[in-house]
């Protein structure tokens, strides 16, 4: 059974407009949100244990104080002139972009386990997994990868996901290339969650993705180590979440390394793309490649691969 995450949003001076048109424009899978100008209505619905998160600002903090025992997660919009270790609510900064406010929200829900919900999974729906492999360096992978991407991202709702060792952009907290080194947990947290709350994977995507030239991105990992900590049953998770918990129609794979969960995806993959090897060292290094899928007995994974040139 579907249970969307049930957040309220009280507002009596009409400050929160903005926000409602981002939530409804959105339309999210996750979460129904409910406008209130009442108090009234608002502890009615609260009696009723149907609101998992309120949202106020932080001149009302008095009149909801009664509502603690019934609303799991309450959260006030503020000016920046309270200290969020006085308060006992947590803290959003009022004046910052809607899109910004939603994540902070969803990150809150994700850590909190008092919040339960039951993501919904879309069967029969299809979505191609493209991976770019090569297992030669310097052979313009990512580059590669990046620009199918950005492509693809111009007629279909797109995912990049980033499986290198180390993050290879940089990025602004917009998403921008260009201002400033960020630093973005990335792959390190879809693993860990793969590996401590599965069942909260869908939720915490929604905070890791970036946006980089109209593309949605999940960066590489903070340590090249969260790479080899995964395995089959982790990439098969990731990847069923993926199809039945997102509306991605593509997802691009930049695998930058090597492993058993590393060839699983491979396996799973619609199309596979590597680099033409130019110099010898390459060409020794591919042949070496290929003779291990065959030995491996992964002569499907060997047929599947598309040579690209890469400029």
């Amino acid at each position: 059974m579907l249970k969307k995450i049930q957040i309220a949003l009280y507002d009596r001076q009409g400050y929160m407009s903005c926000l409602v048109d981002y939530l409804c424009r959105k339309s999210h899978s996750v979460m129904e949100t409910r406008l209130f100008t009442s108090l009234e209505m608002l502890k009615k619905a609260a009696e009723s244990r149907g609101i998992d998160v309120l949202l106020a600002g932080e001149e009302v903090a008095g009149e909801i104080r009664g509502l603690r025992e019934k609303i799991p997660k309450i959260m006030l919009l503020s000016e920046g002139s309270q200290v969020s270790e006085q308060s006992e609510y947590y803290l959003l900064f009022k004046y910052q972009s809607a899109q910004n406010i939603v994540k902070e929200i969803l990150e809150q829900i994700a850590e909190d386990d008092r919040i339960c919900y039951t993501q919904h999974s879309v069967l029969g729906r299809t979505a191609d997994f493209i991976g770019v492999y090569a297992p030669f360096g310097g052979a313009g992978v990512t580059k590669y990868a990046l620009s199918m991407a950005q492509g693809l991202a111009k007629h279909y709702k797109t995912l990049y996901v980033s499986m290198e060792l180390f993050q290879g952009l940089e990025l602004s907290p917009e998403g921008k290339k260009g201002q400033g080194q960020v630093q973005f947990r990335g792959m390190s947290e879809v693993i860990f969650y793969l590996k401590q709350r599965k069942d909260k994977l869908a939720l915490k995507l929604e905070t890791l993705i970036v946006s980089v030239d109209g593309m949605d991105y999940i960066p590489a990992v903070e340590d090249y180590r969260d790479l080899y900590e995964m395995n089959c049953e982790d990439i098969s998770l990731f990847l069923k979440v993926l199809l039945q918990q997102t509306g991605y129609e593509k997802t691009v794979f930049d695998i930058g390394y090597m492993g058993d969960a590393a060839i699983y995806l491979m396996e799973q993959c619609s199309q596979l793309y590597m680099p033409k090897s130019v110099t010898q060292s390459q060409k020794l290094k591919e042949q070496a490649f290929f003779r291990f899928l065959q030995r491996e007995k992964h002569q499907k994974i060997a047929e599947s691969f598309l040579r690209v040139e890469v400029n």
